[in-house]
């Protein structure tokens, strides 16, 4: 290993050549450049290794420890900024634009709290447009009351996860055979983690998890279903009617997000809806409701 005295001399030496002149001011000049670009190179030689100790399994207490500070300035130090393009050519979905206005909302709601983006963060952005926003609206869920609830459960200014639940819900939504993940996957992914700040609010405002899942249901396809073993080639899995079971395949089926219903529950659909406003149906029947 070379000795400091040798790696200063050669640090001298380098500041001499970018400063071609013997004037000390100049000299002077070059040694503060040099020295912020060394500094530049070190800062991201430490966050590389910071990153792989994340990536590792360490926590943040461990991280911040082996560094000689808080848990809470490792992580608002070193935790990555929120960002949706691109990602780990693991995650096999890319992020719908009313999701990433979310997420840029969430970074700005942590900025102005001058601190990391957390979970409760995320569930600030979720406001700002989306299904999830409409969904949040409907079980009474506010900014102001976000907000209020975070100042009076959560300690820190972010529990540092945001960045780990966006990738969550790009991987549940393509577990979920959708090629984008939408406001909905992350408000699921949100809610279904009793770790985290935004479950914790959520409970605060009497969001109960199931009643969340009975709204998300809906908007999220079920998982696909696997082919079956040893079917024919070209052949074609039947699908089941969602109301009345049939499967035969002789009815025809209409298909929408993790649902099917036949052609003669569909009559059925219409004569109750035209019962509704005593009408006379197609077979010839007047229904007063």
């Amino acid at each position: 290993m070379d000795s400091p005295a040798l790696n200063t001399q050669v640090m001298i030496d380098a500041v001499a050549e970018r400063a071609g002149s013997e004037d000390p001011l100049a000299l002077l000049e070059a040694a503060i450049g040099y020295a912020a670009l060394l500094g530049s190179a070190a800062d991201a030689m430490v966050d590389h290794y910071v990153q792989a100790a994340r990536t590792a399994g360490l926590s943040w207490t461990d991280i911040g420890d082996r560094l000689g500070i808080s848990k809470q300035a490792a992580r608002q130090r070193f935790a990555p900024r929120l960002q949706v393009s691109g990602g780990p050519a693991a995650e096999p979905v890319p992020v719908a634009p009313r999701l990433a206005a979310c997420v840029a909302a969430a970074q700005a709601a942590a900025d102005a709290e001058g601190g990391v983006p957390g979970s409760q963060h995320l569930l600030l952005g979720l406001m700002e447009v989306g299904v999830a926003a409409g969904v949040l609206d409907r079980l009474g869920v506010t900014r102001e009351r976000i907000r209020e609830s975070a100042a009076r459960l959560l300690e820190s200014r972010g529990d540092g996860e945001a960045y780990d639940h966006v990738l969550r819900a790009r991987r549940f939504a393509a577990s979920r055979g959708q090629n984008l993940a939408r406001t909905e996957h992350l408000l699921w992914t949100l809610t279904m983690d009793p770790g985290s700040s935004a479950r914790r609010i959520l409970d605060d405002l009497g969001v109960a998890p199931a009643r969340m899942k009975k709204e998300l249901n809906d908007l999220i396809p079920p998982p696909p279903r696997p082919g079956r073993r040893g079917r024919k080639p070209g052949r074609r899995d039947t699908l089941a009617c969602s109301f009345c079971g049939c499967a035969d395949g002789s009815r025809a089926m209409v298909n929408g997000p993790g649902v099917q219903i036949c052609g003669e529950c569909v009559a059925l659909a219409v004569e109750i809806i035209e019962a509704a406003h005593g009408k006379t149906t197609a077979s010839g029947r007047r229904l007063i409701p």
